[in-house]
């Protein structure tokens, strides 16, 4: 997410409008933070607080799997189940740090996670 180009609240509600009219809930959404380097230098970091806004405004609008991107050991990094809220997959960073599927199940309320598990 951009600062200021990309991460109003209007646009964050109608990119998971057009999600889950077009793709469906079970589709990944990754709300990334923004570092300047290169040619985008005058952009500041994106807060975090925009990154939880659009990753709350997912959720409320239905999508069952948003993420925070790289926002070292944040909660936004993990996978809950849709159905329960448990956690599922615990991440920090590009680490798995805790895999609770069982068969491509939530181990606690027994709903189906779609993916590939095997």
């Amino acid at each position: 997410m951009l600062p200021g180009l990309n991460d109003s609240k209007e646009e964050i509600i109608g990119l998971c409008d057009w999600l889950l009219d077009n793709l469906g809930p079970d589709v990944p959404i990754h709300f990334t933070r923004f570092h300047p380097a290169y040619l985008l230098q005058n952009l500041p970091v994106t807060p975090l607080e925009s990154l939880e806004q659009a990753y709350d405004i997912a959720k409320e609008k239905g999508l069952h799997y948003p993420y925070i991107g790289n926002v070292y050991g944040h909660k936004g990094e993990n996978t809950y189940c849709h159905s329960c809220g448990k956690l599922l997959i615990g991440r920090r960073g590009f680490q798995v740090t805790t895999n609770n599927l069982d068969e491509g199940q939530c181990p606690y309320c027994k709903s189906q996670i779609p993916g590939v598990w095997n």
